[in-house]
């Protein structure tokens, strides 16, 4: 159930449209961050900058919230993914479970990958398994308050009373 989140029928002449509005209203509500080093986020996107990070059972308040649409190309990391050079099998990186991830193309049995390093900014990527990969189209961000910073957090590291 999404508490922020109404719905409106309009009669236009010949057309029955539907407007799904989310909507930004002050609710007060608490909550606490249910991950550990989640991002808090300029805007309800992974690709987003980050503002801060977040501890897991760090308390929230729950200013508004979002939800996209399913279209997304958005995914996180079910699992920490190690990846190795093709051409002589050394591990040359790993990326931790939760990172987020742009999916690039049609996603088969393995898709292509770009993500951010968080150390040195730079884009990266990679080819993965499509079963390591959570997508995240549709799925509800929160804009919260803690320690006097405000900023967006996916959904899935939010827990409110």
């Amino acid at each position: 159930m999404n508490l922020f989140k109404s719905s409106f029928l309009f009669l236009v002449p010949f057309y029955l449209c539907q407007i799904n509005l989310g909507l930004a209203q002050s609710t007060g509500m608490s909550g606490y961050i249910t991950g550990d080093k989640v991002n808090m986020r300029t805007d309800h996107t992974t690709q987003a900058s980050a503002v801060m990070l977040l501890k897991k059972g760090q308390s929230i308040r729950i200013l508004k919230s979002y939800r996209p649409d399913d279209n997304s190309n958005e995914a996180i990391l079910r699992t920490s993914t190690d990846f190795y050079n093709e051409d002589y099998g050394q591990k040359v990186f790993t990326l931790p479970k939760g990172k987020a991830v742009l999916v690039k193309g049609r996603p088969g049995d393995q898709c292509a990958i770009s993500f951010r390093n968080e150390t040195t900014g730079k884009v990266g990527y990679a080819k993965i398994q499509t079963h390591l990969l959570e997508f995240i189209g549709g799925d509800t961000w929160y804009y919260i308050e803690t320690e006097g910073r405000k900023g967006w957090v996916f959904g899935k590291y939010v827990s409110y009373n």
